[in-house]
């Protein structure tokens, strides 16, 4: 029988931030970490799947903190593969404090496309073994939802793509879109609240190079909904921030 697998970690100090606790790109890029060491495990990581010319891609990914880790704390994190399609599979994180308690939780979900092409491929005609690794276990937070689009956008932002923005798949990295709207929001922000809820939704790939817009629209009370754009002004990612009083 299929198991969760659980991985360990340990809080630095380049994993924080003023708070002197963990960032949220610390839980996004621990989390990123966990799906490639995972998948590597079952025989599908990016080594394995890249000699076939495939790469793993991220749709959405949301992500719900109750608190943040603190330095040197030894933190958990469990996940499992909840359930796959043709073209999209959902894996599933609990992030668990020192003590045991769930600090966090992350929802995801991924495609399968063609490196060469840049085109989604089938999974189940692809990667048949990866049935047998599903553990049809849901979520309190479900599957990653749609961010809807901006009614009353402004612009916060522009960013273009440099060296460092770049990963394996030669594309702007699943978090520095994350990083790039981070520093948009005023630093006062921060020091009054903490990010309790996050969600992304990539839309399309950005590259090497070209020069994005970043629109901001506060559409509650404690929530904000970026959407990074093109020069064609083409929806490329959305995102959404709930924040809570600290």
């Amino acid at each position: 029988m299929i198991e969760k697998s659980i991985y360990p970690f340990t809080i630095f100090t380049h994993d924080l931030d003023f708070t002197s606790k963990a960032s949220l790109l610390t839980i996004g890029n621990l989390f990123m970490n966990v799906a490639g060491i995972d998948s590597h495990s079952k025989g599908f990581g990016i080594d394995e799947i890249h000699d076939k010319n495939l790469a793993w891609v991220a749709l959405r990914i949301r992500i719900k903190m109750n608190r943040y880790p603190e330095l040197l704390e030894k933190v958990s994190i469990q996940t499992w593969i909840e359930n796959w399609s043709r073209f999209a599979t959902q894996r599933n994180c609990i992030i668990y404090g020192a003590q045991g308690e769930n600090i966090g939780e992350i929802a995801s979900v991924f495609t399968l496309i063609d490196f060469k092409l840049r085109q989604t491929v089938n999974m189940q005609e692809r990667l048949g073994e990866y049935e047998k690794f599903v553990i049809p276990d849901v979520l309190d937070l479900g599957c990653p939802g749609k961010v809807k689009t901006l009614q009353n956008a402004t612009l916060a932002g522009t960013r273009t793509v440099a060296y460092n923005d770049i990963d394996s798949n030669m594309h702007v990295n699943s978090f520095r879109y994350v990083a790039w709207v981070l520093d948009t929001i005023p630093f006062e922000t921060y020091k009054q609240n903490k990010i309790a809820d996050f969600e992304i939704n990539y839309i399309h790939e950005v590259l090497y190079g070209e020069t994005v817009s970043i629109y901001s629209e506060k559409v509650d009370e404690n929530v904000v909904v970026f959407d990074i754009r093109n020069a064609e002004g083409l929806s490329m990612n959305r995102c959404k921030f709930t924040f809570e009083k600290r």
